[in-house]
């Protein structure tokens, strides 16, 4: 019997019944000598049909749902696992993950300046950032830390303004050794350009700016002959260092022009007081006129040299 009626549902399923009426569903079935399909309670096929599909798609979505809600679990402990290992890298000094990474004798992982650094300006015995413990400077390169870092930042493992942060770290990272080689190889402009990039290391950049001034680079001049006359990353040498701004000032250094320009309106470098010479330098910083530009305080100096023609002004 049930499978004469699954059979008859087939036939029925094939002649387009679903789509009738009860009444009109039992007298086809009476007519083609079928069993009477009618559903029970007097719903047609096609309702039933219908309930059934409606049932299957919410048991499908349930296990959907059932499915990813499992799947953000597993992401969720790897990215705190992630996370983890990302903490593991980030330098004590510079929190932030190091492009040239060591391991210190306390067993951390520091960026390698950063650490040469912390122990250079250390009173007394070397400690560990980490810890405050006395360890010994003795500092281990640690390769296998690079590789991890990035791999993890390279697939996405690792991501936020920390990645962005290490990415362009090792973009100027790159852009410094093409600088240097150059520098190496007697260009001046680069040796001017690596004497700004360690500016913060008075004495490397200040090394840096005397090699550039010996190649005659405009900005390298100006750049030393600051150093000189203020005593920056080394002795004061007044002298050595007028010499060295006035070149520069005359092959057109807007450091060199206004270094020469404050020097006759003070009276300070051992140079006197001369608003003539003092006006005709800074007229060339305000108005444009000098063609090598200051890497970093171009617009200062311009500024400055504007308040000190204002004065000049006002006292003739």
């Amino acid at each position: 019997i049930d499978r004469q009626r699954e059979e008859a549902v087939r036939q029925a399923a094939a002649a387009g019944l679903s789509a009738l009426s009860v009444p009109q569903l039992k007298e086809k079935c009476r007519a083609a000598g079928l069993p009477n399909l009618a559903p029970r309670g007097g719903k047609s096929l096609k309702t039933a049909v219908s309930l059934k599909r409606k049932a299957l798609e919410e048991r499908d979505q349930a296990l959907a749902e059932a499915k990813r809600a499992k799947a953000g679990k597993g992401e969720k402990k790897q990215r705190v696992a992630l996370t983890t290992i990302a903490k593991e890298f980030i330098c004590p000094i510079t929190q932030e993950l190091p492009i040239s990474p060591v391991t210190a004798e306390d067993g951390k992982v520091y960026e390698e300046t950063a650490i040469r650094e912390w122990f250079s300006k250390k009173d007394g015995a070397p400690t560990s950032p980490s810890t405050g413990a006395v360890i010994g400077t003795k500092l281990f390169p640690a390769p296998q830390a690079r590789n991890t870092i990035e791999a993890l930042i390279q697939s996405g493992a690792i991501a936020g303004e920390i990645a962005e942060a290490w990415k362009q770290k090792l973009e100027d990272e790159k852009e410094v050794k093409e600088t240097r080689a150059e520098a190496e190889g007697g260009d001046g402009e680069a040796m001017y350009m690596l004497g700004a990039w360690y500016r913060e290391d008075e004495v490397q950049a200040r090394a840096w700016y005397e090699l550039s001034a010996a190649t005659r680079d405009p900005r390298g001049m100006g750049t030393y002959g600051e150093c000189l006359l203020c005593g920056v990353g080394g002795p004061k040498d007044n002298v050595f260092g007028v010499m060295n701004v006035t070149a520069a000032a005359e092959l057109g250094s807007n450091l060199g022009a206004y270094r020469l320009g404050w020097a006759f309106f003070e009276g300070g470098h051992g140079l006197p007081k001369d608003p003539v010479r003092a006006r005709y330098w800074l007229k060339k910083v305000v108005d444009g006129e000098c063609t090598h530009k200051d890497l970093y305080d171009a617009d200062l100096l311009a500024a400055e040299a504007e308040e000190y023609l204002r004065e000049l002004d006002q006292e003739a």
